[in-house]
């Protein structure tokens, strides 16, 4: 069993850390040159059009987030593709068989996957009268989950055990690391579910 959910912590750990990535914005630890391109992309992807009299997305969902998710997402897909090409324990391991898989296109589509199954669920959250940042469950947990496993399909389908196992672990990490973070202080109660 913990070789299971290792696995499937480590298949999707390219949108894991895509998705956490994206939302951390100007705190990334980037050199100053790439600081000053991410703040110029820092603006909304739906440019603060409304649809309806609402918001489409919101103002946190930018094409900084966008990009950083992308990129993020290929670094990480690259050190598991190096990882797997290079120790036993990863070969037997990883999920995905990056012999057979480009990295940097499942990387890019994880990332990407990732955030856009947020800004779908921003997208409806809009629509709900749901104020931005604030908690709903289980959506908050899955929507990044989902998205980054639709699709990355266009270049490696996992059996429906992984994907199920998966969007389970990743929804208890999820919400393990939200109580985290709050008891750190970076979270207000209210931003937590």
């Amino acid at each position: 069993m913990i070789k299971i959910v290792f696995s499937c912590l480590w298949y999707l750990l390219p949108a894991a850390l895509g998705n956490h990535n994206a939302s951390c914005g100007n705190r990334l630890m980037v050199p100053g040159q790439f600081k000053r391109v991410l703040a110029k992309i820092a603006v909304p992807i739906d440019a603060g059009a409304k649809w309806h009299g609402k918001e489409i997305l919101g103002r946190n969902k930018t094409w900084r987030g966008l990009v950083v998710g992308i990129v993020t997402g290929i670094f990480v897909a690259g050190v598991e593709a190096l990882l797997f090409f290079n120790t036993d324990f990863f070969k037997r391991n990883t999920i995905v068989d990056y012999g057979s898989v480009n990295f940097i296109l499942l990387g890019a589509l994880m990332g990407g996957g990732a955030l856009m199954g947020d800004l779908f669920e921003s997208f409806i959250k809009r629509r709900l009268n749901k104020p931005s940042g604030k908690p709903w469950f289980p959506f908050d947990q899955i929507d990044w989950i989902i998205g980054a496993i639709v699709l990355s399909s266009i270049v490696y389908v996992p059996s429906l055990t992984v994907a199920i196992i998966t969007v389970v672990v990743y929804t208890g990490v999820h919400l393990c690391s939200d109580r985290v973070v709050f008891w750190m202080g970076l979270k207000k109660r209210e931003e937590v579910n």
